[in-house]
């Protein structure tokens, strides 16, 4: 049974990402505006099954969207028109399928696949982003999870084998200068900036709840039984979706990952290892240390390096 609570954010957290809030410029609708920078991403992936499950249920997923405009012919001067160059905008998710009879499998991959067809029907893009299209990127991240979630859950009624399967769902989409992170589950979202570690997300756990409330120390949650036991997952219904937007910066590292690799390391420990060497080595390092420290689940990373000029 779930237990839908609202999300709370770290003090750390504050400091850099917005919560259920805006991207980190206005624009005056009115004025000539500085249009989005272009944005691009270096990204290295891994998942691994480990020592302990004979299938891995952990799916990821990093997709690319660009456009791009072209005066065909006009007899308008050119100085007149203002033609955005080649624009790009970027999806990281991971999702940790839960439920019998590989049923964790199809939950995790049908969320991954469904949101990457949900998010191309009506699809929206924005020369800059201000307030109201924050609002906007917003409002439609959350009603594509809330699509999907519905339709895992109608997955699972038409299938008894996969009855009460489910999984979680952690989605990074960023364009420009401007990043926007949807969550729900135990998966997590990390930035690291200047040699800084900041989790976005949060917990859907009993453990977390408990550390929340005081009731349990930080170090100790990854142990404790509650960490196993979700108070938020894709195909349960009553979803509650975790939302952040935050600004991104030219040379931030940003990691999406599974709790098979988180569990059996600290952030402090992650933080380390996301100080050295390129997204690629670092993302394997993660994995491999997390197996090594005696990961009891599929172990994924997405790690992506930002380059903004």
């Amino acid at each position: 049974m779930l237990l839908p609570r609202a999300f709370l954010t770290s003090h750390d957290l504050e400091a850099v990402v917005d919560v259920h809030t805006t991207a980190p410029r206005s624009v005056n609708s009115l004025l000539p505006h500085a249009l989005l920078p272009p944005l691009e991403l270096h990204v290295a992936t891994r998942s691994e099954c480990g020592p302990v499950r004979s299938n891995n249920e952990d799916r990821f997923l990093v997709v690319r969207f660009d456009r791009s405009t072209h005066a065909l012919a006009t007899n308008i001067d050119e100085p007149q028109l203002r033609f955005l160059p080649t624009q790009s905008a970027w999806a990281l998710a991971v999702a940790d399928g839960m439920g019998g009879h590989a049923a964790g499998e199809v939950a995790s991959t049908l969320a991954l696949s469904l949101a990457l067809r949900f998010s191309q029907q009506g699809s929206r893009w924005f020369v800059s982003i201000g307030e109201p299209e924050a609002k906007v990127i917003t409002a439609r991240l959350e009603a594509i999870v809330q699509s999907v979630d519905q339709a895992i859950l109608d997955h699972a009624a038409g299938s008894p084998p996969q009855s009460g399967m489910g999984t979680t769902l952690t989605v990074l989409t960023a364009v420009g200068d401007c990043g926007f992170v949807c969550h729900v589950g135990d998966s997590r979202a990390y930035l690291f900036r200047q040699g800084h570690l900041v989790r976005i997300t949060r917990d859907h756990t009993v453990a977390q709840d408990l550390v929340d409330a005081g009731l349990l120390a930080p170090e100790k949650m990854a142990a404790h039984h509650g960490s196993q036991v979700l108070t938020q997952a894709m195909g349960r219904g009553d979803l509650v979706i975790e939302m952040h937007t935050f600004g991104i910066q030219d040379g931030d590292r940003l990691l999406l990952t599974t709790d098979g690799l988180t569990d059996p390391l600290q952030d402090s420990e992650i933080e380390q290892i996301l100080a050295a060497g390129d997204c690629r080595a670092a993302c394997d390092r993660l994995v491999e240390r997390s197996l090594a420290a005696g990961s009891r689940d599929n172990a994924t990373a997405v790690v992506a390096d930002v380059e903004l000029p």
